[in-house]
Order: C-alpha cells, then sequence, then structure tokens
C-alpha cells in the first residue's frame, strides 16, 4: 500500500490523482479468509508467491458525498416554479442576476434545515432495492393461507406514522396504508420473518386484509412469501 495523492478522489473526478508514491507505506501479507479495508484513493497492488495461484473477490464499497446530497436537493428544488423555469441564458446581465439570486434564496431554505442530512439518508434507504426472490407459485395472487410467511426483499425499509396513513418506502416504491397496517408492517421492517396469520392478530385485523396488504407489496418487489421463508 502506497497511501494517496488524492484524498476522496470520485468515480467522476475533475482531477487526475497524479503518479503514485513509489514509497509503499505498508506491506501486507494475506492469508486464506483474511478481508482487507482499502479506503478510497489508496494506491495499492497485490502480488501472490512466485509459483502459487491466488484469488480473491474485491468488493466496493458505495459511499454518499456532498455531490449526492446536492444532487438529491436538486430534486426536491423542482417543486418550485423558478427551478423548472428556463434559464435566461440571452436575457440582460441584472435579468440573469436575479435568477441566480432566486435559486440561491431557494438552495438556502433547504440547506438550513438541521435534518437535511437525514432525511437524504431515509430517502436512500428507501430507494434501496433489495434481493429480490419471486414468490413462486404466487404470481396471480396470495390465497388466503394464514401459513405462508412474508418477508421484505430489503433491510433499509422506511416506516413513517402519520395521523392519517402510514408510509412505508422500500425497494425504490412508496406504499400509502390505513393506520392500522402499522401493527402488520413493523415486524417485516424490524426484519422479521412472519406467517399471515400471527400478522392479523397482532394488528386484529382479518386474514383477508392482511392479504390484500401485503399482495401489494409482493406486486411492487418489496416483499415475498412462502411456505418455508
Amino acid at each position: 500500500m502506497y497511501g494517496t495523492t488524492r484524498p476522496f478522489p470520485l468515480y467522476r473526478d475533475i482531477e487526475d490523482p497524479g503518479e503514485a508514491p513509489t514509497e509503499p507505506i505498508a506491506d501486507l501479507v494475506l492469508w486464506p479468509g483474511d478481508v482487507l479495508y482499502v479506503p478510497r484513493g489508496v494506491w495499492h497492488t497485490v502480488s501472490a508467491d512466485q509459483g502459487v495461484r491466488s484469488l480473491h473477490v474485491t468488493c466496493g464499497l458505495q459511499t454518499h458525498t456532498a455531490t449526492d446530497l446536492m444532487a438529491w436537493v436538486s430534486e426536491q428544488l423542482l417543486t418550485h416554479e423558478d427551478w423548472r423555469r428556463d434559464l435566461p441564458l440571452l436575457a440582460a446581465p441584472d435579468v440573469q442576476a436575479d435568477a441566480v439570486d432566486g435559486m440561491r434564496k431557494r438552495l438556502a431554505e433547504l440547506l438550513d434545515d438541521p435534518m437535511l442530512i437525514a432525511r437524504y439518508r431515509a430517502a436512500m434507504d428507501g430507494q434501496a432495492v433489495g434481493r429480490m426472490v419471486p414468490s413462486l407459485p404466487y404470481i396471480d395472487g396470495l390465497p388466503a393461507d394464514s401459513g405462508l410467511r412474508v418477508r421484505l426483499t430489503t433491510a433499509r425499509a422506511v416506516l413513517e406514522v402519520g395521523e392519517d396513513v402510514v408510509t412505508l418506502s422500500a425497494a425504490g416504491s412508496t406504499f400509502e396504508f390505513a393506520p392500522a397496517a402499522e401493527a402488520v408492517l413493523r415486524p417485516l421492517v424490524d426484519g422479521r420473518t412472519v406467517d399471515l396469520a400471527t400478522l392479523a392478530d397482532t394488528a386484529g385485523l382479518v386474514l383477508e386484509d392482511v392479504v390484500g396488504l401485503v399482495q401489494e407489496l409482493v406486486a411492487g418487489q418489496a416483499a415475498t412469501v412462502g411456505s418455508l421463508l
């Protein structure tokens, strides 16, 4: 490992990181079963012992940067007309300055929110695609089978409970249900695998209502069902 020449480089960067350092800062030997974490931007080389076969798997970790946050913020600003309006590219300088000033004020309003990063994190969790598992053989609908077990396809679902509606964000979709659905969704969001009968008993709902809710989640690829989950 040779250290870094550009801290926190990006996949799409604006500057070349330069030449790699020539003097290593660490020389490590990995054995079967070892895991080595290499921070982003650290130059490194890998070689096997002479005459020895070696196989390793590299797993990249997706992080979030201020650039990602600002891209999400720009999407939130689309609710404002002045951020959807055409830019005054051919207007007089004072008109262009006024347009920029208006955009700056809208942007400042969002950036002043102390919960902005928390909101961004929740939004990203709700978009995280889960491990897709087909709910065979229940392609055309779920039977009212109390023994069928249910689990979400993602471990990063977000449940928001309001006065009149319960909102579940999971696998890139958003679902809205009546408040009574919270008791059905809560154990699923907590990562549990639960049978339909237990969900119905916990929520005080009839089995058919729970089946209808779960069917909606399955159709949105946010949940999977089966007898052996």
